[in-house]
């Protein structure tokens, strides 16, 4: 987008040098006559219908006018061409969707072909009298298609420096499939033009009009060529994607992938990623702009109700605006940058809404159709990507959790205590046993789903003792391990102490699900054995095993509800609170 300073600088030559390029040119080259011309308006009327047929070609749009524009000039001269390039040009401009923000765009692309026209024409003249005419045709083959390579060429250099040097944005290579498509349009464009310049001399104003059928239809069929010639890239890139996307089995890093791939596919100026929290809420969590992730004021904050994505809240279809006068009024504030089309995709589970992306660009009409075309069967594959993250990352979770408790399981417990071990071989590690004192008596007398609510709480209040880089799972049955790093002997024993004694003290409430479900208060002790190594072993694989048999040898054969760590057996209780430092326990 231009600074509002160089957008008056633009309009500003553009008010001055189109009427004034208009009127020298007249003045030079208009033939007596020409406004009472019908043929001169047919063609103006022509260029003007060849202009409703774009063709999209690697992002770029083009339009098939220089059949018209070639036989213009040749019939009537550098004016006539010039008014009636003027005039489909607009129609382009217009077919695009241009914004009131970027209208300078209008005085800047036609003083542009003006100047196009303008040199291409000198060139013409200049060569067309030495130049060696073929075939003895009324216009000289080899000065026409210098004429037509002048003008796509000078039409392209043109249009790199206004990008690059006044509009400061990136414009690609000069030399590119637009380019070269221009080139080889001198295979059609020039026979078609001198068929209808033929036609126009025989006929008078019938043969332009039968001539613009055949000129018609080759527009419309490259338009259905091309369309159909890029679906087929956009599928190729999406089949790519899909596959990487199939590759990751985490739900962030495949929307982060997605979001990060889409401008390699689509254009999106800005990228929004929103999700729905459990309380039903809109969160704006990510937002890519240009490509980038970038740090949005509103990033993490609930979008507020009544808004356009509350409304699709419940349809599972893509969503896609035009132009900002379909959303400005429910989404405008949720907006952080310049926008006029806008595409809404839903994320889903399991059929259900849990998400959206929002994609906006500043121009009107950013999507075209073949574009939406082949959206969603990217999306599909998004969402089924999603699917199998989230199946995964459940599976995951179950196979590493127990199911009851929440905590982890004895598997992800090894697991997370190895690693630790050899990331930091050096460190002391600790591990605390605690095995419920008499629980078989709590599902005895009050039925196992009562044990099952004893297990939950007790699981809750473990929670508490846990901190950075400590780690507790269920170990089986009633027990529990706790996994501490860098402690010593003495305070691994306050901390079973403080563990044991809190089992102790607190009264839990359950209910007696053999008898009418009653609630009940339980109190329970628990036995807790300890070890650590090096200090007491030679590996890690013993650690667990001497804690084990520290509980058992150490507490519960002992009268329970102690705290024991290996050495014979010996046993520290709640009496025992001051160690010396040099007593092995």
């Amino acid at each position: 987008m231009l600074s509002i300073k160089r957008q008056f600088i633009t309009w500003l030559m553009g008010l001055i040098m189109i009427p004034l390029l208009f009127i020298v040119v007249f003045n030079l080259t208009a033939p007596i006559g020409l406004f009472t011309n019908i043929s001169f308006y047919v063609f103006v009327l022509l260029g003007i219908i060849v202009a409703l047929f774009p063709i999209e070609i690697e992002g770029a749009t083009l339009f098939l006018i220089t059949s018209v524009s070639i036989a213009v000039f040749l019939s009537y001269g550098l004016f006539a061409e010039m008014v009636v390039t003027t005039l489909a040009t607009t129609m382009v401009m217009k077919r695009m969707g241009i914004t009131m923000e970027e209208s300078y765009r209008y005085p800047m692309n036609i003083l542009l072909f003006q100047i196009v026209s303008i040199l291409s024409a000198e060139v013409y003249y200049l060569l067309d009298p030495v130049l060696p005419s073929t075939f003895n045709f009324p216009y000289n083959l080899l000065s026409i298609t210098i004429y037509l390579i002048t003008s796509i060429t000078l039409n392209r250099l043109l249009l790199y420096v206004l990008a690059t040097h006044w509009q400061h944005k990136a414009y690609g290579n000069i030399i590119n499939y637009e380019y070269i498509f221009s080139l080889l349009s001198a295979f059609y464009a020039i026979p078609i033009a001198l068929t209808i310049l033929y036609l126009r001399n025989v006929y008078s104003t019938i043969g332009i009009i039968v001539a613009a059928f055949p000129l018609v239809a080759i527009s419309i069929i490259f338009k259905q060529y091309f369309f159909s010639d890029s679906q087929n890239r956009y599928l190729g890139k999406i089949n790519t994607l899909a596959i990487k996307l199939n590759e990751k089995h985490s739900v962030n890093e495949i929307i982060k992938f997605y979001l990060n791939s889409w401008n390699n596919i689509f254009p999106a100026d800005t990228i929004y990623y929103c999700t729905i929290t459990e309380d039903k809420k809109i969160v704006k969590s990510f937002v890519y702009h240009k490509g980038h992730t970038v740090e949005s004021e509103n990033c993490s904050a609930t979008v507020f109700f009544h808004t356009a994505l509350e409304e699709y809240w419940f349809q599972s279809d893509i969503i896609v605006y035009q132009n900002s006068k379909e959303w400005t009024e429910h989404l405008h504030s949720e907006i952080d940058y310049p926008a006029e089309s806008m595409l809404i995709l839903p994320i889903k589970r399991a059929g259900s809404v849990v998400g959206f992306i929002v994609m906006t660009d500043p121009k009107r009409k950013a999507f075209s159709k073949n574009m939406l075309s082949v959206i969603p069967v990217l999306h599909n594959y998004l969402n089924i990507a999603l699917e199998n993250a989230y199946n995964y990352e459940e599976l995951q979770i179950n196979s590493r959790t127990d199911h009851l408790t929440g905590l982890s399981n004895l598997r992800a417990f090894e697991q997370h205590l190895n690693k630790y071990n050899q990331t930091n071989p050096n460190d002391k590690i600790s591990i605390i046993i605690i095995d419920l004192d008499y629980f078989k008596d709590v599902n005895d007398s009050f039925g196992h789903q009562a044990g099952n609510e004893l297990l939950k709480q007790i699981a809750i209040l473990l929670s508490t003792f846990v901190y950075e880089q400590e780690k507790l799972a269920r170990y089986g049955g009633e027990e529990f391990i706790f996994f501490i790093p860098n402690k010593t002997i003495k305070e691994i024993i306050e901390l079973a102490e403080n563990v044991r004694k809190k089992i102790e003290e607190t009264m839990f409430n359950t209910h007696n699900y053999l008898d009418g479900r009653e609630l009940v208060t339980v109190s329970i002790t628990a036995s807790i054995g300890v070890a650590t190594y090096p200090d007491q072993c030679s590996s890690i694989k013993e650690l667990m095993m001497l804690a084990d048999r520290a509980m058992y040898v150490g507490s519960k054969q002992k009268g329970r509800n102690k705290v024991a760590t290996i050495n014979e057996g010996a046993i520290i209780n709640e009496t025992e609170a001051v160690l010396e430092s040099d007593q092995t326990y």
